[in-house]
């Protein structure tokens, strides 16, 4: 029992490299990719790194989708890749529109159908072709 994890998801996550953009409030935007992704919200590699709490809109390009996904959410967590933990922050996802739920799910559907990673634990890219190079 000692050795369970500190924090808990309600919904699991794929591994999904996605390029994004996130902001607080007007504030310039910042560059990042999610490592994972899913219903409830991710885990984005980027810097600078918000505060817990930090209320941000992250901003997905999906290839699944024809206009950019913003999605308001808060920051749970921030790793500085210290202690043996990756650099970067999770986000709890606020309160989907049915068209944000539905878009999010359209990608994580895609995403599944990639197939799994070349090397265990590195996110699959959404949208690549899962034969070819790239």
């Amino acid at each position: 029992m000692g050795n369970e994890p500190t924090h808990f998801r309600r919904g699991g996550r794929q591994p999904v490299a996605l390029r994004v953009q996130y902001s607080r409030g007007s504030a310039l935007q910042h560059e990042g990719t999610t490592v994972d992704i899913g219903l409830g919200g991710a885990f984005v590699r980027g810097t600078p790194l918000p505060a817990v709490g930090d209320e941000l809109v992250l901003t997905l390009r999906s290839p699944t989708a024809w206009e950019p996904l913003e999605i308001p959410c808060r920051v749970r967590w921030v790793s500085d890749g210290t202690a043996g933990r990756p650099h970067g922050f999770g986000v709890r996802f606020a309160s989907l529109s049915t068209g944000q739920a539905s878009a999010l799910y359209e990608l994580l559907q895609a995403a599944d159908f990639i197939g799994p990673s070349a090397t265990p634990g590195t996110p699959r890219s959404a949208g690549a072709d899962p034969g070819g190079e790239g």
